[in-house]
């Protein structure tokens, strides 16, 4: 069953090269794990509490050993010091079992007003 993972970051803009070289090494293990990015989303406007980070991307795994096949990865640790320079916050977690799930719930909640 798949998963879906978000980030939520805040790009560094003083470190173009780390983010660069961080890119250049996950999306390739994305792809090798069947993984793709399904959304991306700007934090336009906060209404209560903290801005978590100033990006949401939702990113669709084939299963959570997946997850854990990047995340574990020894190519993946190897660039973790580029993601510490690229990302001023960087937060991963998993949060539903499939798009589709996050969908329908979405479809069938209640009308808030």
């Amino acid at each position: 069953m798949s998963v879906v993972v978000l980030a939520l970051v805040t790009i560094n803009e003083a470190e173009p090269y780390a983010l660069s070289k961080y890119l250049d090494a996950t999306l390739p293990l994305l792809d090798e794990v069947g993984a793709k990015i399904v959304k991306r989303f700007d934090v336009n406007e906060v209404v209560v509490g903290k801005r978590p980070a100033q990006s949401v991307i939702m990113v669709e795994y084939p299963s959570r050993e997946a997850v854990d096949k990047v995340f574990l990865s020894a190519t993946y640790r190897g660039f973790v010091p580029y993601r510490d320079k690229a990302f001023l916050d960087y937060h991963i977690s998993v949060v539903a079992g499939d798009v589709e799930d996050i969908d329908a719930d979405l479809a069938n909640a209640p009308d808030p007003a």
